[in-house]
This record gives C-alpha cells, sequence and structure tokens, in this order.
C-alpha cells in the first residue's frame, strides 16, 4: 500500500507573544534641531532605558522626532537592548520604529526585532503605548518573537 510522508519545513519556531513595560532612566540628549514650513525636527537620543516583563534588559534608543503646528509628532527610530529573552542572553535591536504621538502626547509605535549573540536567531514585531509621566516616558510593550532562520 501507498504510504504519506509528511516533511516539516525548516522555518521558525511558533511565535510567542510577550508583554511588558519599558521607561528611561537618563534624559534624552537632543541634536539636530531646526524647523520648517511650522514643523519642529530634533534627533533624540536616549542614553539608558530600562525593559522589563517578558524581554529584560538596558536600552539605548535614537529617535528622530518631527512636531507638527498641532502639537502631533511623527517619530522614527531604533533602540539597542542588552536583553534577555526566552531564557537566552544577547543584543536585541528594536528596528524601524515608527510612530505617532497626539497633542496630548500619547505615542503608539511598531517596531521590528532581531537579535545578535545568543538572541541571534530571533525575529519578531510588536507595538508600543507610550504615556507621558512626570517621571518621564512610560511605555507598553506587545510583541510576538519566534527563533529560527
Amino acid at each position: 500500500g501507498a504510504s504519506l510522508v509528511v516533511v516539516q519545513p525548516a522555518s521558525a519556531s511558533t511565535p510567542i507573544a510577550v508583554t511588558g513595560t519599558f521607561f528611561f532612566v537618563a534624559a534624552p540628549m537632543p541634536s539636530d534641531f531646526h524647523t520648517a514650513d511650522g514643523n519642529t525636527f530634533v534627533t533624540l537620543f536616549f542614553p539608558k532605558g530600562m525593559l522589563t516583563g517578558d524581554i529584560t534588559g538596558t536600552f539605548t534608543e535614537q529617535l528622530r522626532v518631527v512636531t507638527h503646528s498641532d502639537g502631533s509628532q511623527n517619530v522614527n527610530g531604533n533602540a539597542t537592548c542588552t536583553c534577555a529573552v526566552g531564557g537566552r542572553t544577547g543584543v536585541l535591536v528594536f528596528d524601524n520604529i515608527a510612530g505617532t504621538t497626539n497633542p496630548s502626547g500619547v505615542g503608539n509605535a511598531h517596531f521590528v526585532l532581531s537579535g545578535s549573540g545568543g538572541l541571534a536567531d530571533l525575529h519578531g514585531q510588536g507595538t508600543a503605548i507610550i504615556t507621558p509621566t512626570p517621571q518621564g516616558p512610560f511605555g507598553v510593550y506587545t510583541a510576538q518573537y519566534s527563533f529560527g532562520p
């Protein structure tokens, strides 16, 4: 009789959902400040932030911020974390950060995850909601990642 052979392709593992928070422990350093057409442009380098939850570690972040005349903002950038994820430790990059902030300062962003070192085969994506507080921006992230090619 006939037999059926099922071959699983080599692929990434099943995505794992993660959540947590982040905040900054050092004030940002602004640079490249200028205005044009009623918009204000600035690059902010955050020298140290903390991630808690399912992803833990310290990170640096660089954001390019465009503030419009109504107070809303567009934000683009990246962050690099020395992190622990899923029992592994390495460098985790939050790349292609793209977001908007409303005039009250609440922001939403999307990002792509990749890793190196012990996180070399990590891939994923996620979102963050950032709220202004008297101590500085406070964020909540949700993401999905997997390990694999």
